[in-house]
């Protein structure tokens, strides 16, 4: 049976087998968040056939929100972030996240996922593509260094193959400027 799970106004189903996690709400998450550490964490981390995913959502479609230019940097932060949040929940966790933590960190491949909705200015999604492939060759740049060597970036109908459908969601469209 697929999974849904809504993330920032969008809804990712995923088909069977999937194991998911909301790691952005999970106790380790949190206590990392305050100071000195100021570590948020991706929105969904999942696992499926050997594959981590880490998986970031972004919508830049509300009215006065900007694409910011280092988007790429802090996406590929928060990455980073919830790796080490994974590590702490599979050496100082306890019950399902620990688990979960462990099987994830045993992935012989981890990939990332940016779902980001940027700005069309009312033109339909004419032109959306060109920035979402500079933003997916900065991205690269950056999680190389964490030897991910092929993100993915798109938004909710520009998919580039991943194995997992995003509708937005209807109820919270009129809060949107564009499309």
């Amino acid at each position: 049976m697929p999974v849904e799970v809504e993330i920032d106004g969008s809804f990712f189903v995923f088909p069977e087998g999937w194991e998911l996690e909301r790691s952005d709400e999970w106790p380790e998450q949190r206590r990392a968040t305050p100071s000195p550490f100021h570590s948020k964490g991706c929105g969904l981390v999942s696992v499926k056939d050997g594959t981590l995913w880490l998986i970031e959502v972004k919508d830049y479609t509300y009215p006065g929100a900007e694409v910011p230019d280092d988007l790429a940097e802090k996406v590929g932060l928060k990455f980073f972030r919830s790796l080490a949040v994974l590590h702490m929940a599979a050496r100082w966790g306890q019950g399902s996240r620990r688990e979960f933590s462990l099987a994830a960190l045993a992935c012989p491949e981890a990939r990332v996922r940016l779902a980001v909705e940027p700005p069309d200015g009312g033109r339909r999604l004419i032109g959306v593509a060109t920035p979402l492939a500079g933003l997916k060759d900065r991205l690269r740049r950056v999680t190389k260094k964490l030897n991910v060597h092929r993100p993915v970036v798109g938004d909710s109908h520009l998919m580039n193959g991943v194995p997992w459908e995003i509708r937005r969601n209807p109820e919270t469209r009129d809060a949107h400027t564009d499309r």
